[in-house]
């Protein structure tokens, strides 16, 4: 057990205990990983009382605020920023990208002030002097913030580091100032379609989706085809999608899939690297050499040498926004039961899992050489589509 795992039954007594928890509150959220139903309760002061110090995941609560980015929400969830998402100031961020994703100084210091900037905000706090009017800012919701200090919602601001084209959120309307933070979760298994080799378990058969992902109507009434698309859990709870790898040639395809279907819509050379590079950072900091599960399996998989990220890691953390589990290297542990010297089979163990952890350093120049390789492939498409 981990400091970063907490047992159910800890996970509820602390929650109903707690005295920040609205005991009047009746609806219920569902932990993963067999918690069960606890009640909603208040992130005040961006600290959970589920979890406590811990970086277990939780998912928002009543009050709590939420981005366009996955990696920013995935670090509330798990406590490495504020989990209210609010009150943040240059060095929550700055400490928290690097506890979570480990990545450089250089990396972390480029993201977060250039994010400070796009979205119009001065990333220096100085107390007292960022308190006067002059340097304050409206949010969203309209509370006021002083200087230096943002929340999480800011970072939606429409062309700011928010842009269009999103894998998994859909364009901000003419009339908004800020772009949905809503998952469209229908879309996430469609990526799969844009991950070469060909994916087991993805069905040819799925209705056509037109401009910004919105379906062909008379594609749309078979109920049969539509029934018939695989949700993003089957994707992240199945253990074989461990093994099906995610690189930056995939993550071409799926940004020139998107930007075509925004036409005549078009990003802006700005935002066409903010949408490489965020998926560059991810690839960079997942990536893993590919592992047949099994010895003298997939010999002649085309994907054996493919380097890249778990399909399931990204799934879940794009819909789920939440770090992947994973195993814990055991080798008395396994899939298979075991028998005993009288003949009966004692059942398998549940696999033991813990929250991943960065296990090496994400560099600046890691993460453009992988943007340059989305890039390649993103345009190679765009200009065979523009030959026909």
């Amino acid at each position: 057990m981990t400091s970063d795992t907490l047992p159910a039954e800890t996970l509820a007594t602390s929650v109903l205990a707690s005295s920040t928890v609205n005991s009047a509150i009746s609806t219920v959220f569902q932990l993963p990983a067999d918690h069960p139903p606890v009640p909603m309760h208040e992130h005040s002061g961006g600290i959970c009382p589920v979890t406590g110090k811990t970086h277990a995941y939780c998912p928002p609560q009543k009050g709590d605020v939420r981005s366009v980015c996955p990696a920013l929400n995935s670090m509330a969830n798990h406590g490495f920023i504020p989990r209210d998402g609010r009150n943040l100031t240059f060095f929550n961020l700055f400490h928290g990208l690097k506890a979570c994703y480990g990545l450089s100084s250089a990396l972390t210091l480029v993201l977060v002030t250039g994010g400070f900037l796009l979205i119009r905000r001065s990333p220096i706090h100085i107390p007292f002097l960022s308190n006067l009017a002059l340097f304050r800012a409206k949010n969203p919701d309209g509370s006021i913030s002083p200087g230096g200090v943002i929340d999480l919602h800011l970072i939606g601001l429409h062309n700011g580091v928010e842009h269009d084209a999103s894998l998994v959120h859909l364009n901000t309307p003419e009339d908004r100032k800020y772009g949905p933070v809503e998952i469209q979760e229908q879309w996430v298994p469609m990526l799969v379609g844009d991950i070469q080799p060909k994916v087991d378990g993805f069905p040819l058969d799925l209705p056509y989706v037109g401009p910004d992902h919105k379906r062909d109507p008379s594609a749309a009434s078979s109920s049969s085809a539509v029934s018939s698309s695989p949700s993003s859990k089957t994707f992240i709870d199945s253990p074989e999608y461990l093994s099906t790898l995610v690189d930056e040639a995939d993550v071409g395809r799926m940004r020139a899939r998107r930007q075509n279907e925004i036409l005549p819509k078009k990003l802006d050379a700005v935002h066409a690297e903010i949408a490489r590079g965020e998926m560059a950072i991810i690839l960079g900091v997942w990536n893993s050499q590919y592992q047949p599960k099994h010895e003298g399996e997939r010999e002649n998989d085309k994907n054996r040498e493919k380097q890249g990220i778990p399909l399931s890691w990204l799934f879940q953390w794009l819909s789920e926004e939440r770090l992947p589990e994973v195993p814990v290297s055991s080798s008395s542990e396994g899939s298979s039961g075991t028998t005993e010297s009288d003949g009966t089979t004692t059942p398998p163990r549940k696999l033991q899992t813990t929250m991943w952890r960065p296990d090496h350093k994400q560099t600046l120049s890691d993460v453009v050489n992988r943007s340059k390789r989305i890039r390649k492939v993103t345009e190679a498409i765009e200009n065979e589509r523009l030959k026909h």
